[in-house]
């Protein structure tokens, strides 16, 4: 194909420009190269171009910042936005400059030669619309636009489209200054100044049916001689649908950035979970371990409860990243919310908050007559305290957060930050009198680490993103509303009638502990081997211990064990599916609990298909493995 316009390619990568250069030329294209912004700019002020390829992120500039030099030697310029590291926020920046579209590097050839001719063909169109008063008049009725031809104001012609448009009959408008008729008063006073100075072009704004109803319209006005005298020419387009489909597109885009972020949370949280888990495993076992062989009133007792407390609370922050980033639901029960927000405010952690932000009051006020709600109440409590932190943060020195509960029930859905069904709930406020959150940023506050805090004091950006999973795991709600005095959250959980469940008897170390029996130990990690046979033995069992599938499988051909405490990675040799596998071979009747670090994925349901077992996570607690230890020995 032979073509004779002429591109503008602006790169910063001149072996890449060089090569989409070649490519052009065989397609027929003239190329000139520019390597930043500044340089383009010069070319696009003394060159004439077709079309503009734009790198976005140019040594000195964004690119779509150099279609702001655009002269009227180049108004018919179309763009293009090349995007190889940029972000999806900047390529939609791009769309909203008026780029026709954006390419991902590496480009593929046959897609950039076919966008080319679509963005040229496009601006071809539009150039030959307005060539001549002549081309004017053969178009003018036949055109989607209404066309109007005016004298400051005053309507001399128009096509049967500009009336249809606004809604009017010819004989009322010919001869009348139309500008006040068709633009509200705050749209006119900028077209009448465009007017006076002579300006043309495109400009958008909005039109006002002869009914009062306002819609977003596009006008492209210029000059023309009519009838012995200067007249503007204008055509207007209802762009209601354009504006609608931008919307749409840039909220797609919007989602693909947040999408992206949760996928990456979700490959970060999958590949440190298992190591991190155990990791903690041993700053939950070991305390308890040693809890077991203290008496009551050892003045370390309350330090060790403390780290393994402590560990726990770890294990659960690593468990609530993998529930934001898979949306897993934690095993709930029925709470009493007051409870849940009297014992956080209690709690070491936010006395440690309450230290560091010694000037912020907190109010409190708890419906006495609340009802339960069904919930996982560490996922509750942690909610609260990213709220809390949240709140204090933002008034940052003196203020006042207000924490209440109260039940609410919405005959009819509210329509707030999002939808809320009608029913009966148990909502949680927490307000502050802090500057509030700018409106331009109220709709990606619940965004995974987007975050405005001091990186370092405040974490990573995920508190709010935790606080939306959770509540949202919950089948619940939230409400936000935010101005210059303060923000406003509001939780709405499901409310039950269910009475709150009782805490269960403690149960002596005696009831887990075993009578001897042999249980082997299949981990890659040596700490993991070490922690499993201590706390074994506390409970009266008969431990040993090898570090892979491979070497279970080889004891077992000569030993019996009454059970298999098995880890599900194990690198680089069997994982714990196809060491289970093995294992079944040799005895299809032996008894395997897996444990591991990592949540549940499709390797445990591959195990769960071959028989009923167990599953335990770590970092486990005595009792817990206790219990599964003793469930699995008494089946069969």
């Amino acid at each position: 194909m032979d073509h004779s316009q002429h591109i503008l390619l602006v790169d910063d990568e001149i072996r890449f420009g060089e090569t989409l250069k070649q490519i052009l030329a065989l397609s027929g294209y003239r190329v000139t190269i520019a390597t930043c912004g500044r340089e383009a700019v010069v070319l696009l002020d003394t060159h004439i171009f077709d079309l503009v390829l734009l790198d976005l992120e140019l040594p000195d500039m964004y690119g779509y910042d150099v279609l702001d030099s655009i002269k009227e030697n180049n108004r018919f310029l179309v763009a293009i936005m090349l995007t190889g590291n940029g972000s999806i926020e900047a390529a939609i920046q791009a769309l909203r400059k008026g780029v026709y579209d954006y390419l991902k590097k590496p480009i593929d050839p046959d897609l950039l030669l076919k966008t080319i001719e679509k963005a040229i063909k496009h601006k071809q169109m539009e150039k030959a619309l307005s060539a001549s008063e002549e081309r004017f008049k053969i178009l003018a009725d036949a055109s989607w636009e209404g066309i109007i031809i005016h004298d400051q104001g005053i309507l001399l012609d128009a096509n049967q489209q500009f009336f249809n448009l606004f809604g009017y009959q010819r004989e009322e408008m010919i001869g009348t200054n139309i500008l006040e008729k068709i633009f509200p008063p705050q749209a006119l006073t900028a077209i009448s100044i465009r007017i006076s100075n002579g300006e043309v072009g495109f400009h958008e704004s909005m039109g006002l049916k002869k009914d009062g109803a306002p819609f977003p319209v596009e006008t492209n006005s210029s000059c023309m001689e009519y009838h012995d005298r200067k007249v503007r020419v204008c055509a207007i387009r209802d762009i209601s649908a354009r504006i609608k489909a931008e919307q749409e597109k840039i909220t797609l885009l919007e989602k693909l950035a947040t999408a992206n972020k949760i996928e990456t949370l979700g490959l970060m949280a999958g590949s440190i979970a298992h190591d991190l888990n155990n990791i903690l495993s041993g700053i939950v076992t070991y305390p308890e371990i040693l809890l077991m062989q203290m008496d009551q009133d050892d003045k370390h007792r309350e330090s060790i409860e403390f780290i393994r407390d402590a560990g726990k609370r770890a294990a659960a922050v690593v468990s609530d990243i993998l529930t934001l980033a898979r949306g897993t639901t934690a095993e709930k029960k029925i709470c009493d919310l007051n409870t849940i927000i009297k014992n956080h405010l209690a709690s070491i952690e936010q006395q440690t908050i309450i230290s560091q932000f010694q000037g912020v009051r907190i109010e409190t006020q708890f419906a006495e007559d609340l009802s339960n709600i069904s919930c996982s109440e560490i996922h509750i409590s942690k909610a609260v305290m990213n709220l809390l932190n949240n709140a204090n943060e933002a008034i940052e020195k003196d203020g006042l957060i207000g924490v209440a509960t109260s039940n609410r029930l919405l005959e009819t859905p509210l329509h707030g930050y999002e939808h809320i069904n009608a029913g009966q709930y148990v909502v949680l406020t927490i307000s502050d009198n802090g500057p509030g959150i700018p409106e331009h940023t109220l709709n990606k506050i619940f965004e995974p680490f987007y975050s405005k805090k001091v990186m370092g004091r405040s974490g990573t950006g995920l508190g709010l993103a935790i606080v939306w999973r959770t509540v949202h795991d919950h089948n619940g709600y939230i409400n936000v509303s935010s101005n210059t005095t303060g923000t406003t959250f509001e939780l709405f959980f499901p409310a039950t009638r269910k009475q709150k469940d009782e805490k269960p008897t403690a149960i002596s170390m005696n009831a887990y502990k075993g009578h001897g029996e042999t249980i082997l130990i299949v981990d890659d990690q040596e700490g993991q081997r070490l922690i499993a046979c201590n706390l074994l033995k506390e409970l009266n069992y008969q431990a040993c211990a090898v570090a892979c599938g491979e070497a279970a499988v080889t004891y077992l051909q000569q030993n019996k064990a009454d059970l298999v405490l098995l880890d599900m990675i194990m690198e680089p040799g069997m994982n714990g599916r196809e060491t289970y596998e093995q294992i079944l071979q040799t005895n299809p009747a032996q008894k395997v609990i897996i444990a591991s670090g990592f949540s549940e994925d499709e390797e445990v349901k591959k195990i769960h298909e071959l028989g009923a077992i167990l599953f335990i996570k770590k970092p486990y607690t005595i009792a817990q493995i206790g219990i599964a230890i003793k469930q699995t020995l008494r089946q069969g």
